[in-house]
């Protein structure tokens, strides 16, 4: 019995320590992987060649043209996105972590990035074979691959999107306040859950769509002021 609960007791202790890491490993994950994935989407939109627009407008041709005169940029863009969503995920892994009064809900959080992480990767592959496959071919066989690659991409990534900076900040916000979170952060949280469901929705508004990136913003800011926020802790 004593030594049930000697090891009780170490392991509470070995928890108790474990925390201070989780804090920093989520605070820099967050931090890094939110400017990251804002370096992407630099590259992204000062490229000229939107893809969500070409796949909404069923403008692919002057899409894959202008894609021939940036393909390095966008491939630099790819790369960062691939890169911030491993350290996103890896941050909101942390952060479960971090939750202790209510960690089964924290749960749920785990369970979108990991399903987000792998089909944001995947749509970004799919996006990268637009780049370095197809354009600058414009040809009828070319379009017609484009233009279901495309949508593949978008809407993966869409939805990834919204799980890993809406639904993960949401989840995160309901399990850590009062706990770890200030306030501030917990609503800036239900906010990012809001717009995340808002995003996906309005997919299906003709005309709308591109409203959906108010989620970026909202979402990818959460993210750095978390990361701000645990660094600063001590």
């Amino acid at each position: 019995m004593t030594t049930t609960i000697n090891t009780m007791v170490k392991q509470n202790e070995t928890a108790v320590a474990m925390r201070p890491s989780y804090a920093r490993l989520g605070g820099w994950a967050a931090l890094s992987g939110g400017i990251v994935m804002l370096i992407g989407a630099a590259l992204y939109f000062s490229s000229g060649a939107d893809l969500w627009l070409a796949v909404d407008g069923s403008d692919m041709a002057a899409y894959l043209t202008a894609v021939g005169g940036v393909k390095t940029q966008l491939i630099a863009n790819l790369t960062f996105w691939i890169v911030g969503v491993l350290m996103l995920g890896t941050a909101v892994n942390a952060l479960v972590n971090l939750c202790e009064q209510r960690q089964a809900l924290a749960q749920i959080a785990r369970v979108c990035v990991a399903t987000a992480v792998p089909l944001a990767i995947v749509s970004f592959i799919a996006m990268m074979s637009l780049v370095m496959q197809i354009a600058p071919d414009s040809s009828p066989t070319s379009l017609a691959i484009a233009n279901t690659v495309g949508w593949i991409g978008i809407r993966a990534d869409d939805l990834a999107t919204a799980l890993i900076i809406g639904i993960a900040p949401l989840i995160i916000a309901l399990a850590a306040r009062g706990e770890w979170l200030p306030t501030w952060l917990a609503r800036w949280g239900y906010l990012a859950g809001v717009v995340g469901v808002f995003s996906l929705l309005v997919l299906y508004i003709p005309g709308l769509s591109q409203l959906g990136f108010i989620i970026v913003p909202v979402g990818i800011g959460w993210m750095i002021a978390v990361g701000i926020f645990l660094l600063r802790r001590r």
